[in-house]
């Protein structure tokens, strides 16, 4: 029988959500929490199985060979921030904005340098299990070196919701610290799911507003 996920962690989180506003009095928002949701099977499995939702991260793991083994692997241990279609699309169109005023031809992510590409996509991989629990404790956040050891930082957050603060969904800051100690030159990109528990590892979905790369695409192909 084919590997289903179980929906119950996401699907009713978008549910509750939704009847939230019917729902008299807050403490509804002081009880709320975000539970794993549990998936038999691999990370890239269940990217696999979301039909037509992560296209594009499919294609460009296609292109990182040695990622895409380490996330089919279900004797490796690992922590992926998953990105929709719409964060490709993000960066592809900026990156085409700057390359059109400069009468240059549009490119797509076939066309990305395949160093530049290992590299980025590196990025939103962590060895080891990281999720909202672990990093609670860790006020200003977390810094935690992704899988090619480059720094980045993850914070626990918990959204405002009906006026009270963090009385909303459990989220991940993730940043890309850009070889600096000062935040003002971070980026950072929000979670709208957390806590996916596969057989691997530990996977969170970006927000579809993240721009995959953390805007490098942009900088990096229109020197």
């Amino acid at each position: 029988m084919k590997k289903r996920i179980c929906y119950v962690g996401i699907s009713v989180l978008l549910l509750l959500m939704g009847l939230a506003s019917c729902k008299k009095g807050n403490t509804y928002y002081e009880d709320y929490q975000i539970k794993y949701t549990e998936y038999n099977g691999t990370t890239l499995e269940f990217l696999e199985e979301q039909g037509s939702v992560y296209d594009s991260l499919l294609l460009v793991l296609e292109r990182v060979p040695d990622l895409r083994a380490r996330l089919k692997n279900p004797k490796d241990t690992i922590t992926f921030f998953a990105m929709t279609n719409n964060s490709f699309t993000n960066a592809i169109d900026a990156m085409n904005a700057i390359r059109a005023a400069g009468n240059r031809p549009h490119l797509f992510l076939e066309d990305i340098p395949q160093p530049l590409i290992d590299t980025l996509t590196y990025h939103y991989a962590f060895n080891g299990l990281h999720d909202t629990e672990s990093l609670k404790d860790f006020v200003e956040g977390k810094e935690i070196r992704s899988i090619d050891d480059y720094r980045m930082t993850m914070k626990y957050k918990v959204s405002s919701a009906s006026g009270i603060i963090e009385g909303g969904q459990q989220q991940i800051v993730l940043s890309d610290m850009n070889n600096s100690i000062f935040q003002r030159y971070w980026q950072e990109s929000n979670t709208s799911v957390v806590n996916i528990r596969t057989t691997n590892g530990r996977l969170h979905i970006l927000s579809p507003s993240h721009n995959f790369g953390f805007s490098k695409l942009a900088k990096f192909l229109n020197r």
